[in-house]
């Protein structure tokens, strides 16, 4: 049984976007086209296709249809054809109003790493911006990291929390004392790490895409210590408080792809253009330190 490329893009963009809706508004396939693809595709590879908690997945062995998936791939990167980028809710700062030619710009709303890398190195994705420190390692073996930059990180609460009337004599200590946001185990597991390690993140939001009322509301809203980079403080509204605490880890936004395409022109050009985007944000945020 033969899969067209049309049929294994509406598995893929499924998977990857989570609703027919995002699909038709990218690449215009019908809901009816939609539906006969991912039987079309279950059928010959052997697989189910199920949808829990708003999430699509692959049930069953999947080793074929990831061996497609890299021939479809292949062709999209020699072929011309639109290829799709992703980026951590974290990571999104480089992108926000802002599409690179010839690629498909993504939900942006992953408060997770496992499914982003895992689309990547599946061929379901061809490019994702994750949030440095849980970014892949320098000698992954399949996966190449380019360092675009580098931010601090700062707390963020509501105007009303009892720690803005300590001013600048607020401490690490006296935060300890307060509930601060926190994702699920190994969302972000370095990132987690260090918070904990400051006696942070302790108040965990179930959580795997971002949702504003379950994240910018709870601090703004509520006595619940956030975290903030400095491209991303306008995301909160004008009741958000920055507490004067040196916090001794330095974040990022990192450029992933697979090795076999590190030196594609199109790749370069998407570098060349993230990297024109980035010397934007440091000229607008003084704490961006930019990695080239």
């Amino acid at each position: 049984m033969v899969v067209t490329i049309a049929q294994l893009d509406c598995l893929d963009l499924l998977i990857w976007l989570r609703l027919g809706s995002e699909v038709r508004k990218r690449v215009g396939f019908a809901p009816s086209s939609i539906s006969r693809a991912l039987q079309r595709v279950s059928s010959a590879f052997g697989v189910s296709v199920v949808k829990h908690d708003g999430e699509w997945y692959v049930l069953g062995d999947d080793k074929l249809l990831n061996m497609e998936r890299m021939v479809h791939q292949k062709n999209r990167w020699v072929a011309d054809l639109p290829l799709r980028l992703e980026a951590q809710y974290f990571s999104a700062s480089l992108l926000r109003d802002f599409l690179p030619r010839d690629w498909i710009k993504g939900n942006l709303d992953y408060m997770e790493v496992g499914a982003p890398l895992q689309h990547l190195r599946n061929g379901v994705i061809d490019a994702w911006i994750g949030f440095f420190p849980d970014v892949p390692a320098k000698n992954d073996q399949d996966l190449c990291c380019v360092d675009l930059i580098k931010l601090p990180v700062h707390l963020v609460v509501a105007a009303k929390h009892p720690l803005v009337a300590l001013g600048d004599g607020v401490t690490l200590t006296d935060v300890k004392c307060h509930p601060s946001l926190a994702l699920p185990d190994n969302a972000f597991p370095y990132f987690q790490a260090r918070m904990q390690e400051l006696g942070l993140w302790n108040l965990p939001m179930l959580l795997k895409r971002h949702n504003y009322d379950k994240w910018e509301r709870q601090v703004t809203e509520s006595g619940i210590i956030g975290y903030a980079t400095p491209s991303m403080i306008n995301l909160f509204d004008s009741s958000r408080i920055l507490l004067p605490i040196h916090i001794p880890l330095e974040v990022g936004e990192t450029l992933v792809v697979r090795r076999e395409y590190a030196t594609h022109p199109r790749f370069e050009g998407l570098v060349s253009d993230l990297k024109s985007r980035a010397v934007e944000l440091q000229q607008r945020f003084l704490d961006v330190r930019l990695c080239f």
